[in-house]
């Protein structure tokens, strides 16, 4: 896979909507599928993958990758494989017009299992889609955590982690888990902590950096109000990363990025990533809550962040990270 291309575990989103006709998947006379808003095959701005149809049907896909040229974007410190557009949209530096706010459970000791027990599917086309998609289309759907009275509410669990933080080859790793697939596995997305930051700065291997790469990769997994939600929650053991994106980034913003000690405040590069994709977010209507939990009860997100530290090489270039179903 070329450089600062990363595709994480999940399925292709199909967006969500109303009306049949202005979301999903659209087929061609010819047998193609195409995304419904733009008519494209391979889509950066639906997010969707449909080129796997020219293999089956047998058609060149040379006219597929002009069109897409316009829509994709250009990918932040990385390299999409050859005709691919960025899958997401290019990270930007935030304002700080909007914040995220903090979650407030209807008690201290429930826990993210037992709020968020509704379930919501979220289907999507896998590779096997038959040319007729009125005759045994195949399915398969990935299950998100919602709370049960609102399904437009959901959670995702994020944690970094760092083998000898602060030490002399320090390792950091980070996760999220958003889901179950269609067995009851847990989706769980995880990577090593990249040699550069989003904008091309050079990156340091910490704990706290860890935290933020985590809650920046959930939140770009997926155009989430695409599968209808309007709140989404991050849930994280991390002070850090709650107090910082609901609290201190205020101030250092309003500061010009300077710290109450008149130092400058550290990872100013993803703290300004982790406000843009709020202010994306806000644009779509849909808003970001953090909530920290107990680090008993984000064991899951624990767990793959120390495994995804412990790996031998931290990628030169910052990744894109995308869910699909390859």
């Amino acid at each position: 896979m070329p450089r600062g291309w990363y595709l994480a575990q999940g399925l292709i989103p199909l967006g969500y909507s109303s009306s049949d006709d202005e979301e999903g998947p659209c087929e061609l006379p010819d047998g193609r599928l195409v995304c419904g808003p733009h008519g494209l095959g391979r889509c950066g701005k639906c997010c969707v993958d449909y080129s796997f149809m020219e293999e089956v049907l047998g058609h060149d896909d040379d006219s597929d990758e002009d069109e897409d040229s316009d829509a994709s974007g250009s990918e932040v410190g990385g390299e999409a494989p050859p005709g691919w557009p960025s899958m997401g949209p290019t990270l930007k530096k935030g304002t700080g017009r909007v914040f995220p706010t903090e979650f407030a459970p209807p008690s201290a000791s429930v826990t993210p299992l037992e709020l968020f027990s509704g379930k919501r599917n979220h289907m999507a086309v896998t590779r096997q889609v038959p040319t007729s998609l009125t005759h045994g289309q195949l399915l398969t759907s990935s299950t998100r955590y919602t709370l049960p009275n609102d399904p437009r509410k959901g959670i995702i669990r994020t944690d970094g982690a760092c083998l000898d933080n602060g030490q002399q080859n320090p390792k950091a790793g980070w996760a999220f888990w958003h889901g179950c697939g269609p067995s009851g596995n847990l989706l769980v997305a995880s990577g090593r902590l990249e040699q550069k930051g989003p904008f091309g700065d050079d990156s340091e291997q910490t704990s706290n950096r860890a935290e933020l790469r985590a809650v920046i990769a959930a939140l770009g997994f997926r155009y989430w109000p695409g599968e209808g939600f309007k709140t989404l929650v991050i849930a994280t053991d991390s002070e850090y990363a709650v107090r910082g994106a609901t609290k201190w980034a205020k101030k250092w913003v309003e500061n010009g990025w300077v710290t109450s000690k008149s130092g400058a405040a550290k990872n100013r590069d993803l703290w300004e990533a982790l406000l843009g994709e709020i202010e994306r977010y806000e644009d779509e209507g849909m808003a970001v809550e953090f909530w920290r939990v107990p680090r008993e009860w984000n064991m899951v997100a624990d767990a793959a962040a120390k495994e995804a530290a412990a790996e031998e090489k931290a990628p030169a270039e910052w990744r894109e990270v995308i869910g699909m179903n390859l």
